[in-house]
């Protein structure tokens, strides 16, 4: 058997994973810092409760989930390539909402030098180099498929040798 006979295999497209699965890794770091100091970080247990009204920071996990899935598939199927991209474009919407809101929730202060004490950690660079990757994948070139190909058919090969002239 082939691998056109079982479309069901992974075929991953490892740039749009890693892409994929480096934004998700970005997204879930802060929620495992805890402390008073990291508190305000644009994502974590508290901040995203349902109760106070953060749920819908929940709805950034689903679409990354849903990116990295199609990403395993991606090789093989545009669709699923597309699927990736478009999961992963509402992703980054999402988790840069999740990013305003909590850097709005910051106090107000008369000097921004207190934002560098912050707890800055590795989340924010990490997530910023998974979208970059997996949307960069996406503009590489790739050979079209057959129907979508509109250059004009090869000419006839030269005559046989047994044939009439």
């Amino acid at each position: 058997m082939t691998t056109q006979e079982r479309p069901y295999r992974p075929a991953p497209d490892m740039a749009m994973l890693t892409g994929a699965l480096a934004a998700l890794a970005g997204y879930l770091l802060p929620w495992f810092r805890v402390g008073e100091s990291y508190r305000w970080w644009y994502s974590g247990w508290e901040y995203a409760t349902l109760s106070t009204g953060g749920g819908w920071t929940l709805l950034t996990i689903p679409c990354l989930v849903v990116a990295v899935v199609a990403g395993l598939w991606a090789g093989r199927s545009v669709a699923a390539a597309m699927t990736a991209v478009t999961a992963g474009i509402a992703g980054m919407f999402l988790a840069l909402a999740v990013v305003a809101v909590s850097l709005g929730a910051l106090p107000e202060r008369t000097s921004i030098n207190w934002v560098g004490e912050l707890p800055f950690g590795i989340g924010l660079p990490l997530m910023a180099l998974g979208f970059g990757l997996l949307f960069a994948a996406v503009l590489r070139p790739r050979p079209l498929p057959s129907a979508f190909d509109d250059r004009p058919p090869p000419p006839p090969g030269p005559p046989s040798a047994g044939g009439a002239v």
